[in-house]
C-alpha cells in the first residue's frame, strides 16, 4: 500500500481526508491547514507515533494496544471528561482549533505476519476518543518518509537469544526518530535512556512514557525534543564503519587471539 494513499486518518469523520485530496487542492488535513498560500502544521494535530512489527508472538503486539487504552482514558480524567461526554462536541472543538495539553495519537503500524488480522479485529473492538490506530504495508520508499515524520518511534522487539538488535530502532535513528522501545538484555548498547530514547516492561510503562512525552505537545514538549535530539545525533554518527571498529572488531581480534 502505498503512503501516500493510505493515510487517510482515523480521527473522526469531519478530518477524514485522503492524501490524494491534500494534493488535488493543498486544504486543510487532520496534520496541516493551509495559510497564506503555504501548507504548515496544525498547532492543535494529532502526534504521529509509528511501530512496524513482523506480527508474531516474538513482539507481544497487546502491550501498545493496552498503553494506548491507558493513554486514552488517562487522558479523559486529566481533563475531567465523563463517559457520557457527547464524543461530536471533542471533535467540532479540535475543528474549531481548540488545544489541549494532551494532544490525540495516531499510530501507523507497518508490517506483515500472522498475528495482524487477529490485532486488526482487537483494535476494532477498542472504544478510543483520543487515539486511533492505522495498519498498512508500505513499499520500501515510502518506509523512510513515514519515519522521518513522524514524531514518535515504538518498538516492540524482544530477543529470544538476548543478542540481537531490532534493526528498525537503527532505521528510526537514521531518520531521527526518539524510539520508546521494549526492554531486553543488550538493548541499551543501542537505547540510551533519556538520550535517544526510553525503555519500557509493561504496557503502564508505556502509557506512563507517552503521557510524559507528549504533555504540551507540540510546542512545550520539552523531554520530546530532546530525546529528538538524541536520535538525530546517534542517527548520524551510527556508521557502519566506525560500529564495526568499536563493536565487533575487537571481538574478531579476541578470538583470532
Amino acid at each position: 500500500m502505498r503512503l501516500g494513499s493510505s493515510i487517510c486518518t482515523a480521527m473522526g469523520s469531519a478530518d477524514c481526508i485522503s492524501v490524494e485530496k491534500e494534493v488535488e487542492d493543498k486544504s486543510t488535513t487532520v496534520l496541516t491547514s493551509k495559510i497564506d498560500g503555504g501548507v504548515s502544521l496544525k498547532p492543535n494535530r494529532p502526534a504521529l507515533v509509528v511501530s512496524s512489527t513482523s506480527w508474531t508472538p516474538d513482539e507481544d503486539f497487546s502491550i501498545l494496544l493496552e498503553a494506548a487504552l491507558m493513554y486514552d482514558r488517562r487522558v479523559a480524567a486529566t481533563l475531567g471528561e465523563e463517559d457520557s461526554m457527547d464524543e461530536g462536541q471533542l471533535w467540532i472543538d479540535i475543528k474549531n482549533g481548540k488545544q489541549f495539553d494532551y494532544p490525540r495519537l495516531l499510530f501507523i503500524i507497518t508490517g506483515k505476519g500472522p498475528d495482524r488480522k487477529k490485532y486488526e479485529e482487537q483494535i476494532k473492538r477498542l472504544k478510543l476518543r483520543r487515539v486511533a490506530f492505522r495498519t498498512m504495508w508500505l513499499a520500501s520508499e515510502d518506509y523512510p518518509l513515514l519515519l522521518g515524520s513522524a514524531d514518535l518511534g515504538v518498538s516492540l522487539h524482544t530477543s529470544s537469544s538476548g543478542l540481537d538488535l531490532p534493526m528498525k530502532v537503527v532505521d528510526m535513528f537514521g531518520c531521527g526518530l526518539p524510539v520508546c522501545a521494549a526492554s531486553f538484555s543488550c538493548i541499551e548498547e543501542l537505547v540510551k535512556v533519556n538520550r535517544n530514547g526510553l525503555l519500557f516492561s509493561t504496557s503502564s510503562e508505556l502509557a506512563d512514557e507517552l503521557m510524559v512525552l507528549f504533555k504540551g505537545f507540540p510546542e512545550e514538549c520539552d523531554t520530546l525534543k530532546s530525546l529528538k535530539g538524541g536520535a538525530l545525533s546517534t542517527g548520524s554518527s551510527s556508521k557502519w564503519s566506525t560500529e564495526w571498529e568499536t563493536n565487533a572488531l575487537p571481538l574478531v581480534k579476541q578470538v583470532i587471539g
